[in-house]
């Protein structure tokens, strides 16, 4: 498989990025390819007994409580791609992949450059405490209780965060280690706003 023309869709999870992403994902020349769809469509093919071997073994690690490793996990990625091309789902000549949840960490950066070329990174991202009530907020909503304590979610950011400047870094020799860092190759976009201005923002520098 070729290098795929991809822009990262990168920004802690809670604040709309994933739901951007599909949104853009639904119009033609893009495909917006989730690694959290990836795992949950992969405990289905289990189910319906289509799953391929690789996705077998993910899923007795998974079941074991034991944690995926970044290798099998950008193997997956890969695997699942190879398949989208081959379906006609994604053309890499004419076609840009928006990879949302990869890489997470520097070492995955590294794994997916022979099949990834990123075009930029769209980095969406809010502030700490807008993070903090977005995410305390929807769990709510939806009476998760995950996400519901304001403390835990604020360090898993803070978490979050100190990550997200390794793997900019690595996108970016300038970057400053500021999360509203704004480049030709790292586009910071404002999830401050409404939903709808997010969008716009995302639309205005793809295009």
């Amino acid at each position: 498989m070729s290098r795929l023309k991809t822009f990262l869709v990168f920004g802690p999870n809670g604040i709309g990025k994933g739901t951007n992403a599909k949104a853009v994902g639904t119009l033609p020349g893009y495909l917006h390819f989730s690694t959290g769809d990836m795992f949950r469509a992969l405990m289905t093919r289990v189910k319906d007994g289509t799953a391929s071997e690789l996705e077998r073994r993910i899923d007795k690690i998974m079941k074991s409580g034991g944690l995926v490793d970044d290798e099998t996990t950008v193997n997956l990625a890969r695997e699942n791609l190879e398949s989208a091309v081959e379906d006609g789902c994604f053309n890499p000549e004419t076609d840009y992949l928006l990879l949302d949840g990869l890489p997470r960490n520097v070492e995955q950066a590294k794994m997916i450059e022979p099949f990834i070329e990123v075009c930029g990174v769209l980095h969406v991202t809010a502030a700490r405490e807008v993070a903090v009530a977005r995410i305390t907020g929807r769990a709510q909503r939806e009476g998760r209780k995950d996400d519901q304590d304001a403390e835990a979610v604020g360090r898993r950011l803070d978490i979050f965060f100190e990550n997200a400047a390794r793997i900019l870094a690595c996108y970016d020799k300038n970057f400053n280690g500021e999360m509203t860092y704004n480049s030709e190759m790292i586009h910071y976009i404002n999830a401050d706003q409404r939903p709808v201005e997010v969008l716009r923002d995302v639309l205005q520098w793809l295009v």
